[in-house]
């Protein structure tokens, strides 16, 4: 009863939803959500409302209670933080009652009007599972992705920048010949697949590292000391952690920004320090 703001005369509309079978469930995002101030005429004043919502916060500190860590929160992790490449829009979380995917997110954008946006949904396990590729990566190649990028921060001056990143230009250039090379001597034949397969990939690794380390100085010329602190928590976490075998919300809140959705199959992650990782959907 505290907390209900219709004792202050306000109207909050669609609390609850029914799915597809008619039953019924609290809404945490699944649907929009309609606040009508002056609905009716108050019991309380606003004041006092403000008031007794004050009290519970002390209570609640009192306790141990943070509103909003994840685990006294209502909101999902990934809430407000998938943006549509396509349209632009947020995407939200919807619950299928039929279909192998009970958990999806879908842009808002295109679930008002399929016409002005045609992404369709992703399932929330796909997110969850690019993530802990991604960190796992990042665990597992934090010497050759972070650590220098870290360095390269800290001595980090405008010409040493623009030089480091001409130079990066250079070799992403270079490699893309290497393996222009490679399919052309595959195609002769003097190359079997194997090797080839196994140079190729070596090649494509190099270039997203070099190509991560670029995007990131590129973002850091303007950037202040906070992004340089987010690198050094991010080598601190990858350098002593251990593989990740399932999502951690808690995680996800601390290092990822948001996470932009280029189609169903391609997935990037923004990392509050200020590298992205694109990862391929399992959808």
């Amino acid at each position: 009863m505290v907390k209900n703001e219709k004792y202050t005369g306000d109207a909050l509309f669609q609390k609850t939803y029914t799915d597809d079978y008619f039953t019924r469930h609290a809404n945490y995002g699944e649907k929009d959500q309609f606040l009508i101030k002056n609905h009716h005429e108050s019991i309380i004043s606003h004041d006092i409302f403000d008031a007794a919502q004050a009290v519970l916060e002390q209570r609640g500190k009192e306790n141990g209670v943070i509103p909003k860590h994840p685990k006294y929160q209502n909101r999902y992790p990934f809430s407000g933080k998938i943006i549509c490449g396509s349209c632009g829009g947020t995407f939200k979380r919807r619950i299928h009652a039929s279909g192998k995917h009970t958990y999806a997110w879908c842009c808002s954008t295109h679930i008002t009007d399929k016409e002005k946006c045609a992404m369709k949904y992703i399932p929330e396990s796909d997110f969850e599972y690019a993530f802990v590729s991604i960190m796992n990566k990042l665990i597992f190649g934090h010497r050759e992705v972070i650590k220098p990028l870290l360095t390269s921060l800290r001595d980090m001056n405008s010409d040493a920048t623009l030089a480091s990143i001409r130079s990066m230009d250079e070799k992403l250039e270079e490699n893309a010949e290497q393996r222009k090379v490679l399919v052309g001597l595959m195609t002769k034949g003097y190359l079997e697949r194997p090797v080839y397969t196994k140079s190729n990939n070596e090649l494509l690794q190099e270039a997203e590292r070099l190509q991560y380390r670029k995007t990131s100085l590129l973002r850091f010329l303007s950037s202040d000391k906070q992004h340089v602190n987010e690198v050094s928590d991010l080598l601190l976490y990858t350098s002593k952690a251990d593989m990740l075998t399932a999502f951690d919300a808690v995680l996800f809140e601390r290092f990822v920004d948001r996470i932009i959705v280029y189609s169903r199959t391609e997935i990037g992650f923004e990392l509050k320090c200020g590298l992205i990782f694109k990862e391929r959907s399992v959808t």
